[in-house]
């Protein structure tokens, strides 16, 4: 904004006349109150009025120690211009001083100058009120009075030197972000308003509101996007604390191998085990395929070995995921026959990924079609090169059902255990994995526990996940109650509250108190868990959806028998698309359905589809609990009818209209029962009584409601076909015409199909 003289001399309470003298004396041009003043003028009139000094001067010091010069006539007046201009030297020299040390330091320094200037108006305010009569000639003071007034509009006319300034640029903060944390707690840290935060949230694609909470990367995201530095701070950990609770003093020993017996389906696992355990065990299963996880223990020549069998491979991944280090070897069973399968590349990849040791068991060498040097270069393919070839994997050809190579094939494992060099602490309080975990109707809370430290016994009392309680009775595989347990044994214990999840850690603990604290806060962190991955799932593809609101979405989890099915499925269900409704595959892939299936599932409000394959126990239990839609399909045509009928499910159905009668007003009377009542004939179709009706005049709609009356002569019908005379009466309506007509309609629903 341009100041002109006038507004100048006003700022400084002196008439315009005499600031134009002494500009002139300044060496400007300026002659009349309409002229523009720049800040380079102001500079040159403030350079002038300091250059004028007289000789005669003297030195005094004033209240606050500040030193202050008068000079020739002005030499009475002692709130001297010589202190405004030590004043101004000194902060000048401070001021380049202090902008080499730490942004706190100058901002101390600013508040001592603040108080300075404040202390020096309130004595010119003094000598002001004392001496009126020099206020006109004290043009030095109100000039930088006038400067500081002006400062926020104009550029500074010290430009050039070093002043006081609070500063104004933006201050990077680190700023340490918890776990979790809500969004207005975020928002006050940062010192910002919690709408910045939420907005930030929706450009990262997160849908919150000031109340919600956050996990602590989301957090981290915003703080930085902000221009912040977020610090990721580790809260107070139970699980650690507990961990560092369990000290042992003896040396590690020995301890047996665990194994794993993976790979595909049918191709031996549990006949490999029910031929070292001596036992029937595939015979007590269904189908003879293992639908649950079992945990043996073994007496070998070779020792004492134990071996979990898997079905599939959820569990070990969950497991793996947990950071459980649950197994030593994985046996690789495939057949000779068969070759590689979907889940037998599944089972290396997850061996490869937990980093154990691998033993491959050739199976079915016995049968027609065995090819071993096949199965052999199918293994090379995946890295996994046998010994004879050159490579470091111990493969063994064997026949499961007739025992041949089963005592080679332990020779191998046990070497392989030599090498590793497994040990284990063998006195102390027990800490371990759980395996697996069921809830019997008798017996109640079952789990299955594999012991890596320390010796478990009858009457300790531990905690695993979110359960806790004192081990009533130790059961070991063949069956038998032992009073402890030591490391790698795995044995079923009964006396927890709750059921455990497979994977879980559980552990001994000293006191029921103790116990009970790391159960709740388990509990808290799932809680919290939970909630974070519901509003990331809900809130995923929001702008992917936005202006779609009206299309419907079916989400779909997909699992088949073969890698093939599951692609031409995932193919065909995508092509059922159309502009009212879609199928979004959430998860696709080989195998049976487990139990991250079914929680998914309930996760994204998804239904299952399962071609060629089941559900396990653990996810069933699951879909029957959450009441999970889920279909069984074995041929493709039917599972995508099933899904087009689930599709048409979701959309809303449509509402058609139908005229069922119209009638043209003849005549209006006024009835003291029901007000209006027109005396009508019907044209065409019938008039209801119990139906919707419409008023049109000249062919447009004027009213819509539904009739009060209808009658016949002086009968109230339900019904008066068409060529007939009625009286109608309408409800809420006294504007009925002759000429009018009434048009009866009737609303239907319509299912909608894809």
């Amino acid at each position: 904004m341009a100041i002109t003289v006038k507004d100048f001399a006003k700022t400084l309470k002196i008439p315009d006349k005499a600031l134009i003298e002494r500009m002139q004396k300044a060496g400007l041009s300026h002659s009349k109150s309409s002229d523009e003043i720049t800040p380079s003028d102001k500079q040159a009139l403030l350079k002038f009025l300091k250059g004028s000094k007289t000789t005669s001067s003297k030195s005094v010091t004033s209240e606050s120690g500040v030193k202050v010069t008068s000079r020739g006539k002005a030499s009475n007046i002692q709130s001297s211009n010589k202190s405004y201009s030590d004043n101004i030297e000194a902060k000048r020299a401070a001021a380049s001083e202090q902008l080499k040390e730490q942004q706190i330091k100058r901002q101390e320094q600013l508040k001592e100058a603040v108080k300075e200037k404040q202390s020096q108006r309130k004595k010119k305010t003094i000598k002001t009120k004392q001496e009126p009569q020099q206020k006109k000639v004290d043009v030095k003071d109100q000039l930088s009075s006038a400067v500081n007034a002006f400062k926020k509009k104009e550029e500074n006319i010290f430009d050039d030197q070093h002043q006081f300034e609070a500063p104004t640029e933006f201050i990077k903060k680190d700023i340490e972000v918890p776990e979790t944390i809500n969004v207005g707690e975020l928002a006050k840290m940062m010192a910002v308003k919690g709408g910045e935060v939420v907005k930030n949230l929706m450009s990262l694609g997160v849908v919150a509101t000031i109340n919600d909470v956050i996990d602590q990367e989301t957090a981290i995201l915003v703080v930085e996007e902000i221009g912040h530095n977020g610090i990721a701070i580790e809260q107070e950990n139970l699980e650690e604390d507990l961990a560092n609770l369990i000290k042992y003093k003896d040396e590690p020993k020995t301890r047996p191998a665990v194994i794993t017996v993976m790979g595909h389906v049918d191709h031996g696992k549990t006949t490999l085990l029910d031929f070292i355990r001596k036992t029937k065990v595939v015979d007590g299963e269904a189908g003879g395929i293992t639908q649950h996880i079992g945990a043996y223990e073994v007496e070998t020549s070779k020792g004492r070995l134990t071996f979990i069998d898997t079905p599939g491979h959820a569990a070990f991944s969950s497991m793996r995921a947990r950071g459980a280090n649950t197994t030593d070897i994985v046996v690789l069973v495939v057949a000779a026959n068969d070759g590689i399968k979907p889940q037998t590349e599944e089972a290396i990849n997850h061996a490869k990924a937990a980093d154990v040791s691998i033993v491959v068991a050739i199976n079915k060498v016995d049968l027609d079609g065995a090819d071993i040097d096949k199965v052999k270069g199918d293994l090379a393919a995946k890295d996994l090169t046998p010994e004879d070839w050159g490579g470091n994997i111990q493969m063994v050809p064997i026949s499961a059902l007739k025992g041949d190579g089963v005592d080679e094939l332990l020779e191998r494992i046990a070497l392989e255990a030599e090498i590793l060099e497994l040990k284990a602490h063998h006195d102390g309080a027990a800490q371990g994995v759980v395996i697996e975990s069921e809830l019997d109707k008798f017996r109640g809370s079952v789990a299955t526990f594999l012991v890596q430290n320390g010796t478990l016994n009858v009457g300790d009392l531990v905690v695993s996940g979110n359960a806790i309680g004192k081990v009533k009775s130790i059961i070991n595989s063949d069956g038998n109650k032992i009073k402890s347990a030591l490391p790698s044994a795995a044995v079923e214990i009964l006396g927890l509250n709750l059921v455990p999840n497979a994977g879980d850690q559980f552990m001994v603990v000293k006191n029921e108190k103790q116990a009970r604290e790391i159960s709740e806060y388990r509990l808290t962190k799932e809680k919290e868990r939970k909630l974070l991955k519901q509003k990331d799932e809900s809130a995923g593809d929001l702008f992917e959806t936005l202006g779609q609101e009206a299309k419907k979405v079916l989400n779909v989890i997909i699992k088949t028998d073969v890698g093939g099915t599951c692609e031409a499925i995932t193919a065909a269900l995508n092509d059922l698309g159309t502009d009212k409704a879609k199928v979004k595959i959430v998860s696709s892939g080989v195998g049976g359905i487990s139990e991250s299936d079914a929680n998914l599932a309930v996760a994204v409000d998804s239904i299952i589809l399962g071609f060629n394959v089941r559900a396990d126990s653990t996810a069933k239990k699951i879909i029957e609990s959450e009441s999970i839609k889920l279909s069984y399909h074995s041929i493709i045509y039917e599972l995508l009818d099933d899904v087009k009928a689930r599709m048409s499910g979701l959309l809303d159905p449509i509402v058609r209209e139908e005229i069922v009668g119209t009638a043209e007003v003849l005549e209006v009377f006024n009835s003291p029962k029901f007000g209006q009542v027109a005396g009508c004939n019907v044209v065409e179709g019938n008039v209801l009584r119990n139906k919707p009706v419409r008023v049109l005049r000249d062919e447009i709609v004027i009213f819509e409601g539904e009739l009060n009356s209808l009658r016949r002569f002086k009968e109230d019908v339900n019904e008066v076909k068409n060529g007939n005379e009625c009286g109608m009466g309408i409800k809420n309506y006294k504007d009925i015409k002759p000429g009018d007509k009434i048009e009866v309609f009737d609303r239907k629903e319509e299912a909608q199909e894809i």
